[in-house]
């Protein structure tokens, strides 16, 4: 029987290193983690209602900071960090729980973020300005300003288009485009130019035959990857960018028709009013 050459040199140095022990401090299933903006704290949802953080500073010797963060009456299945690391939001059952972690030692809870829904928050994403929440409720995302997150308010009404729970969210990094994925099997993309009256763009977008469970936009903004219990789709969304670009193309995709006075001014804001798709 052939042995393996021993690991060593370069080679050896690509291959993924396990650092320290696992983390333990839970007492039941594990079902998010997120990392804050600066890498230095790690948080972590479980079954057993928590969220807990730890300091990763020194990723060698990870240490759990306070006790586990309380008040889901639920399995906590997301978590996200605002972009400035200084709010962490987690939920699951049908509320949102936002903390004020710019001391991770010594959290604050800031409030609850209630949905009016008796169906599961299953995941929630902060848009990259960090003044914009969004939150999977049932069929429905909802969207919260949390510019100020000891004072988060609802915004506008709740995103609707999908057939099933939605199951996963994700914002572009420029903040302009919001993805959902459902128990429908489908994404929709949404235009977050107006975070106070969002726009579908397009169709569902369909390939997978299961609960699409992620969703994942790269860094330039030009590709979407969508994932579920044995695939992952990546989608080019070259077209949508460019759609951005032409505005009368734009304005003509969202109605299907020409644009109204009223309609042009909500879409196109600043912009004269021109007729739009005349044939």
């Amino acid at each position: 029987m052939r042995r393996s050459a021993p690991c060593s040199g370069i080679v050896c140095r690509r291959v993924p290193k396990r650092l320290g022990t696992p983390l333990t401090g839970h007492t039941d299933r594990v079902d998010s983690v997120a990392f804050a903006p600066d890498g230095r704290t790690l948080a972590t949802g479980s079954d057993d209602k928590t969220v807990i953080l730890w300091d990763v500073s020194d990723l060698g010797r990870p240490k759990r900071l306070g006790t586990p963060l309380t008040g889901h009456t639920g399995r906590v299945s997301s978590v996200a960090f605002a972009p400035n690391g200084r709010t962490l939001a987690g939920s699951v059952d049908n509320t949102v729980i936002l903390w004020d972690v710019s001391d991770p030692g010594r959290p604050k809870r800031l409030g609850t973020l209630l949905t009016g829904q008796t169906s599961f928050v299953d995941s929630v994403a902060f848009a990259p300005d960090g003044r914009t929440l969004a939150g999977s409720v049932g069929k429905t995302v909802m969207l919260w300003d949390v510019s100020d997150p000891s004072r988060p308010k609802r915004l506008g009404t709740p995103l609707t288009g999908h057939t099933g729970r939605v199951t996963a969210t994700a914002f572009a990094r420029d903040g302009q485009t919001l993805a959902t994925g459902s128990a429908d099997k489908t994404v929709i993309l949404w235009d977050m130019s107006d975070p106070t009256q969002p726009v579908r763009l397009g169709t569902p977008v369909t390939g997978h035959n299961n609960l699409v469970t992620s969703v994942a936009f790269a860094p330039n903004g030009r590709t979407l990857a969508t994932g579920n219990d044995k695939t992952v789709i990546l989608w080019d969304l070259t077209g949508f960018n460019d759609l951005r670009k032409h505005t009368l193309t734009r304005a003509c995709d969202r109605t299907g028709r020409g644009l109204d006075p009223s309609e042009w001014a909500r879409y196109l804001p600043g912009l004269a009013y021109e007729n739009t798709c005349p044939n």
